[in-house]
Parts: structure tokens; sequence; C-alpha cells
């Protein structure tokens, strides 16, 4: 995958896959998303992510609509 600038986007996936496994374990231990980190991690997705690729940003939809109202 590319970034919207055109370079690899390597680093950025690690970082999501990292920030993504730590919030898992901490769903785990709270029983729901923490709506800040969300937000946060949306955010700097979108910085970096081409238009053309909503897949990541519909897939961290899903994670928080699927927790507990």
């Amino acid at each position: 995958m590319r970034t919207s600038s055109g370079d690899a986007a390597t680093s950025q996936l690690e970082k999501l896959e990292e920030e993504l496994r730590s919030e898992r374990a901490r769903v785990i231990e709270r029983g729901s998303v923490d709506r800040e980190w969300f937000q946060r991690t949306l955010r700097g997705l979108i910085d970096w992510l081409p238009e053309t690729e909503l897949t990541l940003i519909g897939a961290l939809g899903q994670i928080v609509r699927s927790g507990p109202k």
C-alpha cells in the first residue's frame, strides 16, 4: 500500500497494527473502545491514507460500532 503522497505505507501500517493490538488488550480489560483513541487514530489514518483506500476507515468504523452501546 502507498500513502497519499506515494510513499510506501509500511511504517504507518506497522504503527497502526501495534496500536490496534494494544487497544484490543485494553478493550478486553475495560469492555469498550476508547472513543478518544478511536478519534485520534482515525484522524492519523486520514492524514496519510489515499482517498481511494477506504477499507481501513470502514474497518475502524466497524470496530467502534461493534462494542457495547
